[in-house]
């Protein structure tokens, strides 16, 4: 089995001396996902930061590899992890390149100077991240979700083995989302990069996590396989919602999983504004990823009809077979390479 590299063994953790978080241990390998979900209030924010050292533990021990997170230089430290938050960055008069290369500042000594060789690490993440056209735009003229590209790129920049996100999703579109937690997932396994985040989509959750560790009242209450531990039943319970709130919520009830996955449409998004994306949708506000369709990546081999808007989305308005699950099969046998994913657990019908 893989050697952990980031481990929480009996943390506790808090402000003021007074604990938020209780008794928690929890691990994570290179190139695993894990995410913490549970309620606002639970402890979650605080464990993050607890293991990104932004809080001291008042109990237990932070691991990072085989040392003590405490007893490392934390110039060292911010080379092997780095944490993204919620928080609304402000900087004056900083263009996106300038932004990114922040992220260096561990590798630079005290005067903040980038070498040539921070300036290659820059450049290629923010290819890699998909931002070189806004390298010269001032930070502050950009859109949240463009925003929260250029942090996640500042925090690739340090080169970490962990990536630490609080909420990363917040104040983004559904594109911005997804187009986030695929980035997440294609890193984690292209780079063994390990990533913790906390979510409050428990779909994004189901479809991006190898583990979720469920907060509640500053402790865990339950970690494992997402598809496991994220029934309905337990959903109710974890977020204190009436008995068989989920199950309306989703529309899927007490249906077993393999009816359910064959009866139900390929994906369940209800809380959006524009489901179900074939029904009343204006040809130019459609787009296929408010679905999350496990063929957007093929791109121009997806087999399903489609155009392109003149805004550059593509619609997939007149599809004729993505969304039903009894056309499940036949799309895996076209494309083995969704099918190899499925097998591997990680999820034709994921991010």
């Amino acid at each position: 089995m893989t050697e952990t590299i980031l481990r929480a063994a009996d943390l506790i953790a808090g402000y003021d001396g007074k604990a938020v978080v209780h008794d928690v241990s929890f691990a994570v390998r290179p190139g695993e996902i894990v995410t913490l979900l549970g309620p606002n209030g639970a402890g979650k924010s605080t464990l993050l930061k607890a293991v990104a050292r932004q809080l001291s533990p008042l109990a237990g021990t932070v691991f990072l590899g085989e040392r003590d997170a405490e007893k490392i230089d934390p110039t060292e430290y911010a080379k092997k992890l780095s944490i993204l938050t919620t928080d609304r960055v402000r900087v004056d008069r900083l263009t996106v390149r300038d932004v990114v290369g922040m992220g260096r500042y561990p590798y630079t000594g005290a005067l903040g100077i980038l070498s040539a060789q921070d300036r290659t690490v820059t450049e290629e993440t923010m290819e890699r991240i998909g931002i070189m056209p806004l390298a010269e735009r001032d930070f502050m003229t950009l859109s949240d979700g463009q925003r929260q590209r250029v942090m996640l790129a500042r925090a690739l920049c340090q080169q970490p083995e962990v990536l630490v996100l609080d909420e990363p999703t917040s104040y983004l579109d559904v594109r911005y989302q997804l187009e986030l937690l695929t980035l997440l997932r294609e890193l984690s396994r292209e780079q063994r990069l390990a990533v913790v985040l906390s979510l409050h989509e428990l779909e994004l959750a189901r479809r991006i996590s190898d583990t979720v560790v469920c907060v509640r009242d500053g402790k865990i209450d339950r970690a494992g396989n997402p598809m496991e531990i994220l029934v309905d039943q337990y959903v109710d319970e974890l977020y204190q919602m009436e008995p068989g709130s989920c199950a309306k919520f989703y529309g899927i009830g007490n249906i077993p999983q393999n009816e359910a996955m064959n009866s139900q449409s390929f994906f369940q998004n209800r809380s959006c504004p524009k489901f179900p994306c074939h029904s009343g949708v204006a040809e130019e506000a459609f787009n296929c990823l408010f679905c999350y369709c496990p063929l957007y990546a093929l791109g121009e081999r997806c087999g399903g009809n489609y155009h392109y808007t003149e805004k550059g989305y593509k619609s997939c308005i007149d599809c004729a077979f993505p969304h039903l699950r009894g056309h499940y099969g036949a799309v895996l046998a076209r494309y083995p390479e969704l099918a190899a994913l499925a097998k591997k657990g990680e999820g034709a019908d994921g991010v």
